[in-house]
């Protein structure tokens, strides 16, 4: 959003009930609004020091927010709530801190009281790469990079978990054909990487560097669907039944100056509640799909976040679901 259009119209978003009003707008009273709440796992910086690994400080302070959010959503929708955990176990992280099982190693207490909460993990692949001539990381999108950064993660997590990985989501929107062939190999169930509308774009921030060119999501459907290493991201109707499901990040119709198509989950309260309301009522996806992450960005956010979650758990027919139960719901999905 433009920054100036921003700051004119915080204040009178502040001073607006947005999200009572929004909620007494929705009208499709009886249908029911699956919402799979995903979380990144990861380091707290991008470009991390790998003379100087540190503790994921942002995941620590990050997990007793979200189990009490957990406690108030479920408490509203009468429900549990489960989560998705995604985690980092790819090359950045195998030379950083070591292996690439560091984390599940380090916080393997956590992830136990997670678990026993009814949560499900899977994998967070990163495509960085170090440049040893200029002493930096760099995101790399050649698709062989790609099938090594996916093959380490899948194994690293049978070994830390003594299972094979049923979820998988793509850093920074990074999905190829080779990866895609990758997690079809290794019978990885559903995918959470694509994000409907997003153009080919850089690097999320100035210092950051990219061989090579992202994934056009332009035109993917909104709900769950199949693709194959060679259509990829546009559906593949021959594969149904093969392949891990696509199941999108929400999204909705972009305006030009305003908003992109992303509807993430940090958002301004207000103009969050006003484009979810936008997009139950013009027909929502079988899912709504959500992903924060656990780095400083999202704790200074958090405040924002939790209000989002609390205004959609509100919503007559709201429920929380795994990534893995969407898959387990849409057998036979039909593109829209």
């Amino acid at each position: 959003m433009n920054q100036g259009l921003r700051q004119a119209l915080k204040p009178i978003a502040a001073a607006l009930p947005m999200q009572t009003v929004c909620r007494l707008l929705y009208r499709r009273r009886g249908a029911e609004i699956p919402i799979a709440l995903c979380v990144d796992i990861e380091p707290d910086d991008r470009l991390v020091d790998r003379d100087d690994p540190q503790p994921w400080h942002a995941f620590e302070r990050l997990v007793p927010q979200i189990e009490s959010l957990r406690e108030r959503l479920s408490r509203t929708t009468g429900d549990p709530v489960p989560i998705t955990w995604l985690l980092r176990m790819d090359p950045q992280v195998a030379e950083t801190w070591g292996s690439p099982t560091w984390a599940a190693e380090r916080y393997r207490d956590v992830l136990a009281e997670l678990e026993a909460r009814g949560d499900e993990f899977g994998l967070h692949t990163h495509l960085w790469r170090w440049d040893p001539d200029a002493g930096e990381w760099f995101t790399d999108l050649d698709p062989a990079w790609g099938r090594q950064c996916v093959a380490m993660g899948l194994e690293a997590f049978e070994t830390a978990f003594g299972r094979s990985c049923d979820v998988h989501r793509g850093g920074d929107h990074a999905l190829d054909g080779e990866m895609l062939a990758c997690l079809t190999e290794a019978g990885v169930k559903v995918d959470l990487t694509v994000e409907p509308g997003l153009p080919p774009i850089g690097p999320p921030f100035e210092n950051e560097r990219l061989n090579g060119r992202p994934p056009d999501y332009r035109g993917v459907p909104r709900a769950p669907y199949r693709s194959s290493p060679s259509r990829f991201p546009a559906p593949d109707p021959s594969v149904d039944g093969v392949g891990p499901l696509l199941v999108p990040q929400a999204s909705g119709p972009p305006l030009r100056g305003l908003w992109g198509s992303q509807l993430a989950i940090a958002t301004h309260p207000s103009l969050f509640a006003t484009r979810i309301l936008a997009e139950l009522l013009r027909g929502p996806p079988p899912v709504l799909v959500f992903t924060l992450r656990t780095d400083p960005v999202y704790i200074g956010a958090w405040r924002g976040i939790a209000k989002n979650l609390d205004h959609l758990a509100r919503h007559p027919g709201a429920r929380f679901v795994t990534a893995s139960a969407v898959a387990r719901s849409s057998a036979s999905p039909s593109p829209r």
